[in-house]
């Protein structure tokens, strides 16, 4: 997985400073036994959307994708609206800084946004974690509003869908396929 975001995020045909990624889509068809191959395309691009994808293939078989859903020109409004919470949610995760910015290094992912004293945590590294933590080979995360570092983050799950909260606030949605 971490091979195919820095695939992604190295990828020369796009360049997104300062995007915020609305949605992400990933599924693992393979298990990765062998070195993947990758490739990857943008969809679709204007000023205020571009669409990627990025697949890893083993011998030409495709082994997982990955498709990102970018906010161009974008800045980050307050919450028009957060989500109270009746049930208890769970403690999931304290993303630090120092964890966002190794995220960072490792993926190739040099957006500003994730290397500031107030930094954002990647929603690549939110995927991973949730992939991590479900097992999912299919999941499909919304992002609402960003998670910043040093900030715990709560899940509540109800079925397939997992939303995550942090500081009371609705920051993601993730549906398990």
């Amino acid at each position: 997985m971490i091979d195919l975001f820095r695939a992604f995020s190295t990828t020369e045909d796009f360049f997104y400073e300062g995007a915020f990624i609305a949605k992400v889509k990933y599924q693992r068809f393979k298990s990765k036994l062998d070195e993947e191959t990758y490739r990857s395309e943008v969809l679709k691009s204007n000023e205020k959307l571009c669409i990627a994808s990025c697949s890893g293939y083993i011998e030409n078989e495709i082994a997982e994708t990955l498709t990102v859903y970018l906010m161009m020109n974008v800045t980050v409004k307050e919450p028009v609206q957060t989500e109270t919470i009746q049930e208890k949610e769970t403690l999931w995760h304290n993303f630090s800084k120092e964890e966002i910015a190794d995220f960072s290094h490792l993926t190739g992912d040099t957006n500003s946004i994730h290397l500031t004293e107030n930094p954002v945590v990647q929603g690549l590294f939110i995927l991973k974690e949730l992939c991590n933590t479900t097992k999912a080979n299919k999941i499909e995360v919304k992002y609402i509003y960003p998670v910043y570092g040093d900030k715990s983050v709560f899940l509540k799950q109800e079925g397939n869908l997992i939303k995550g909260f942090s500081n009371g606030i609705l920051c993601f949605k993730a549906t398990i396929f």
